[in-house]
């Protein structure tokens, strides 16, 4: 008899029953990537222009996209509407044109892809392309201010 006192005892100090019962479920955690692209231009300044002789210049785009994402960047041909016959409106028009490279043998004149990002290629970390530009020399223009405003479109 002292046994079973001492069980009820246990049994009634016991925080909760002997024999719980468990239940369980479970939640799914989800996120969703998206992609996007984020670009940035410097403006190019040629600075003075004399007829005598070239002046050249260079800016800079930098591309950011979702890690492998691909994209295209793409230079319009400014208010001529033409990549291959550009120029910088002002008191007259003054003709210039843009490279990709400092040597100034290949040439931004179609309406195509400019700079590509490959898939492969892309680890999400900013991409910087640089534009070289060029005015030829021996254009007689009258003195003044010119400029061209040159749209850049990322496709990706």
């Amino acid at each position: 008899m002292r046994t079973k006192l001492l069980v009820a005892a246990f049994l009634a100090l016991a925080p909760g029953p002997l024999l719980a019962q468990v239940r369980t479920t479970q939640f799914a955690v989800r996120a969703t990537v998206v992609a996007d692209c984020q670009v940035t231009a410097q403006d190019l300044n040629f600075g003075n222009y004399s007829s005598d002789s070239e002046s050249r210049g260079q800016t800079t785009i930098t591309l950011q996209c979702t890690a492998g994402q691909s994209a295209t960047v793409n230079l319009d041909g400014g208010i001529s509407g033409n990549p291959r016959d550009r120029f910088m409106a002002g008191p007259d028009e003054l003709n210039y044109q843009l490279y990709r490279d400092a040597a100034l043998q290949d040439p931004i004149d179609t309406a195509f892809w400019t700079w590509r990002l490959r898939r492969s290629e892309n680890t999400g970390e900013p991409v910087t392309y640089t534009a070289y530009g060029r005015i030829p020399s021996g254009q007689g223009v009258p003195a003044g201010t010119y400029t061209d405003t040159i749209r850049v479109t990322v496709i990706y």
